[in-house]
């Protein structure tokens, strides 16, 4: 029987197949100034742009900023490898908005933190989730039949999945069938697997969701992108305790 591949080494294969190269926008497909005067005026004809770059004789030099109305020179703080791995990549874009990508000692391209809506991005986070969605229902183990959810949950969840496995008559399983991964979560921190409050949690359910569905996202606003950290953080502890 072929040995099914343990979530570490899922998220190894993910960190080296899939890197910031995969998801930036490349040299060629940005909207760019030829320099400062060029850059604002670029920045107004494309409003749905927060960063222009600027691009002298095919060399990423500089970026307009619209929210400052600032022109500055391309740092090294301004860089981030194409080598990076995504979970990485969300660490980065917690502490700034954007980053140009170095590629062989030259600026081949860009990364926004929206760019963390990205379909392998959301693979990444999928994977991730679900793993723990494992872990969790193997911790609860013995404590999912009603009298153990109706506690754990409160009646008035537990009527909602109650009801939920009434409506599948005969094609029921059982009430632990009907628990989401909030519900989950929530009988866990009950058997010690996770310390969580409810904040946390309602993180974990919406990151899961932007990961599950093609037209929801896993950040909307830069504010997302502490939420989504912090997500990523606890579950990888979580997971590594859990083994």
């Amino acid at each position: 029987m072929k040995r099914v591949p343990s979530i570490e080494e899922t998220l190894d294969r993910l960190a080296i197949t899939f890197t910031v190269k995969d998801v930036m926008t490349p040299r060629a497909g940005l909207v760019c100034g030829v320099n400062s005067a060029d850059a604002g005026r670029v920045s107004d004809e494309n409003p749905d742009f927060d960063v222009i770059p600027i691009q002298k004789d095919g060399t990423l030099v500089g970026y307009f900023e619209r929210n400052s109305g600032r022109t500055s020179r391309i740092a090294p703080t301004d860089l981030v490898s194409d080598g990076t791995n995504l979970l990485d990549l969300v660490d980065i874009l917690e502490d700034r908005q954007f980053s140009f990508v170095l590629s062989r000692h030259k600026i081949e391209g860009y990364i926004h933190y929206s760019d963390l809506n990205h379909q392998l991005m959301k693979l990444t986070f999928y994977v991730i989730l679900e793993a723990l969605e494992r872990a969790a229902l193997n911790s609860i183990e013995g404590r999912n039949d009603a009298e153990c959810l109706r506690k754990d949950l409160g009646s008035a969840r537990f009527k909602q999945i109650e009801e939920a496995y009434k409506r599948a008559g005969l094609a029921a399983r059982s009430l632990r069938s009907y628990l989401n991964l909030s519900d989950i979560l929530r009988i866990a921190t009950e058997t010690g697997l996770m310390k969580a409050d409810d904040g946390l949690i309602k993180a974990m359910k919406k990151v899961r969701d932007g990961a599950a569905h093609v037209s929801e996202n896993l950040v909307s606003s830069y504010d997302d992108v502490k939420r989504l950290a912090r997500v990523k953080r606890e579950c990888l502890r979580i997971l590594a305790t859990s083994r």
